[in-house]
């Protein structure tokens, strides 16, 4: 997990870096001269939490939150200042990406308490998805429940896919394919818009690019058994894949040969 420091005081940092930086599991990247900078390298990196000073020369804390939040909406805030503030008035701003404040001179412990905050956050947060048998999806460790049987195969077979793009024609072959072109090209209509619905309702809509006829796995937040079982990080295939649809048999055939 990768997290941002920004602070205009050299001394802070350096106490950051001597008191705090402990865990192996973790990435920092520290920010002294310019905070604007953090904004190129959130979009360039996968950040997930950001210690920011509020009183700085070049943009104030609060707002500099606002933008690393248009750019990575995940990310967790937390404030280390010298100075009090309005809290509950920024929390109103920020909302659930404010995990809160810690002023100087900071103590490591609490520093720590809301770098274990973020590293929960980051591992609850991803996407489990079960293959190896019947088909079903877990977010924050509990299961979607899909408006519509189709909209779930759709996303079945997205994932089946591995991260190459599904045209309508080939989600057609799999799913409809005994219905006439034109009914078949309303249904898949009809199921894309319920999918995407149901993954906005569980605020996981990020997941799926939907282009015109064409849908677009993003994978980096999702765990699938599948996945890792291609890539040889488990052995739990017994058998058994996406037992719920007909189209799965020709990827279980390969599965049985796989070794």
């Amino acid at each position: 997990m990768k997290i941002i420091v920004v602070d205009d005081e050299i001394i802070s940092l350096a106490d950051f870096l001597v008191e705090v930086v402990n865990d192996i599991k973790i990435e920092y990247k520290f920010f002294l001269d310019n905070p604007l900078d953090t904004i190129e390298y959130v979009k360039a990196n996968e950040v997930f939490g950001a210690f920011l000073d509020i009183n700085m020369p070049k943009i104030n804390g609060v707002e500099l939150a606002k933008k690393l939040i248009q750019t990575a909406p995940k990310l967790k805030i937390v404030f280390i200042t010298a100075y009090t503030h309005d809290e509950k008035a920024i929390q109103e701003m920020l909302g659930s990406n404010l995990l809160g404040f810690c002023y100087k001179p900071f103590l490591a412990y609490d520093i720590n308490c809301y770098i274990e905050q973020m590293y929960t956050s980051e591992k609850n947060n991803k996407i489990k998805v079960i293959t190896f048998g019947s088909f079903d999806v877990f977010v924050r460790r509990n299961v979607i429940r899909f408006s519509s049987f189709k909209s779930k195969e759709l996303l079945a077979l997205l994932i089946t896919y591995n991260g190459k793009s599904l045209t309508m024609s080939d989600a057609i072959c799999h799913l409809w394919p005994d219905k006439p072109l034109d009914l078949a090209k309303s249904l898949y209509r009809d199921a894309v818009w319920r999918l995407r619905k149901t993954l906005k309702d569980y605020h996981i809509e990020e997941i799926v690019e939907f282009r015109r006829a064409l849908l677009i796995l993003n994978k980096k937040d999702i765990e699938c058994d599948y996945w890792d079982y291609l890539e040889k990080k488990n052995s739990l295939y017994f058998g058994q894949f996406l037992t719920n649809y007909d189209w799965s048999i020709e990827y279980q055939r390969v599965l049985d040969e796989y070794e």
